[in-house]
């Protein structure tokens, strides 16, 4: 058994952890207090523990999780680790009270009525859009044929391309671009690679 698989463990016997020493274990590896970017088995553990650990349990991942999102917003460490669990997450949110209790981390106040749990796990799922140059270049280059040139970060028209996706994010936080609308930007700023 791994140690973050015994840590975790909500079993009680003698030889493992109390309870305190779960949730200090579970909040360890929070963004606000270390880098843990590269964790995956214990953040795979603190999805399940946020829907089926105890009240503490969940209260402690809950935190973790909201601030992972925050985190994922502007840190492309977190942002590469919240798209790895992003089926976890998606299940995460049809929990009405797991969402109520990752969502509340992330409101002023710490709690998150359904409208506001709703809203803001819209702005969250911003950090799995396409945004910065090479998540753009990705994007586009999967969409091309093989035989077709590949774009690279330097291109002018993906820098455009980032500029306007940027200023989407910023000034239509709620707002999902599509697929569609990026390729027909794609199209204004790149003709070269549509000819």
């Amino acid at each position: 058994m791994s140690t973050s698989t015994s840590l975790l463990n909500t079993k009680i016997c003698e030889s493992e952890p109390s309870n305190l020493d779960r949730r200090r274990t579970l909040r360890s590896i929070c963004p606000c207090r270390t880098n843990s970017s590269q964790e995956y088995d214990k953040w795979r553990d603190l999805f399940t523990l946020a829907r089926h650990g105890s009240y503490s349990e969940r209260a402690s991942a809950a935190h973790s999780l909201g601030t992972l999102i925050e985190k994922a917003k502007v840190v492309p460490a977190y942002r590469a680790l919240l798209k790895h669990f992003q089926s976890d997450l998606d299940e995460l949110m049809l929990d009405p009270k797991a969402s109520r209790n990752v969502l509340g981390v992330m409101k002023k106040h710490g709690h998150a009525h359904k409208g506001a749990a709703r809203k803001n796990y819209r702005k969250a799922y911003r950090v799995f859009q396409p945004y910065t140059k090479q998540d753009l270049v990705d994007w586009f280059n999967e969409r091309m044929t093989p035989s077709s040139r590949k774009v690279s970060v330097a291109s002018p028209g993906i820098a455009r391309l980032a500029t306007w996706m940027q200023h989407r994010v910023k000034c239509q936080p709620n707002r999902r671009t599509t697929d569609e609308e990026l390729l027909k930007k794609a199209k204004q700023y790149l003709p070269a690679y549509f000819s």
